[in-house]
């Protein structure tokens, strides 16, 4: 698929080949498009005043992902940046959700790979990793969903003492 043509990249600093931010936002959106999801490119709305923007917004049958793109070197304390940037998307998604009627898979695609998973049901995805995800999107929407309803219960028996 599309992560062949972008093989000549490597997730290092050091690299002189390395994708500018805009080039890996157009990488993460081509590799949507070529998964057969229809995208909109950095998604500007407003809402109660504020404006948001949103990377690569893709749609494909019923669902809806929202990306952002975050192409950040080895030099950057990345999983504190991209946890505090998760958290922050997980906020644009829900007034993206509210704006525009969708239920939306929030995702954040980061360049290298820091083995997080996900944030407060935000995915974190590398890019390396991309092609998989979109491919079994399916499967891991539905990882999460299992995986929040347990902690939801965990949370509600911790709050009424009942172990």
């Amino acid at each position: 698929m599309v992560l062949a043509l972008f093989g000549e990249y490597e997730a290092d600093d050091d690299a002189d080949n390395v994708p500018t931010w805009q080039e890996f936002e157009e990488q993460v959106r081509d590799v949507l498009a070529c998964a057969g999801f229809s995208t909109d490119f950095r998604k500007v709305f407003v809402t109660a005043g504020r404006r948001h923007e949103i990377d690569v917004v893709a749609h494909r049958f019923d669902t809806t992902v929202l990306i952002d793109a975050k192409r950040y070197g080895k030099a950057r304390p990345r999983s504190s940046s991209i946890r505090a940037q998760a958290r922050k998307h997980l906020a644009r998604c829900s007034e993206f959700d509210r704006a525009f009627s969708v239920s939306s898979v929030p995702v954040i695609v980061s360049w290298i790979d820091d083995a997080l998973l996900s944030e407060g049901g935000c995915f974190i995805v590398p890019f390396d990793k991309l092609e998989d995800f979109v491919v079994h999107l399916e499967r891991y929407v539905d990882s999460i969903a299992e995986l929040n309803a347990r902690e939801s219960i965990i949370d509600n028996i911790n709050e009424n003492g009942i172990f």
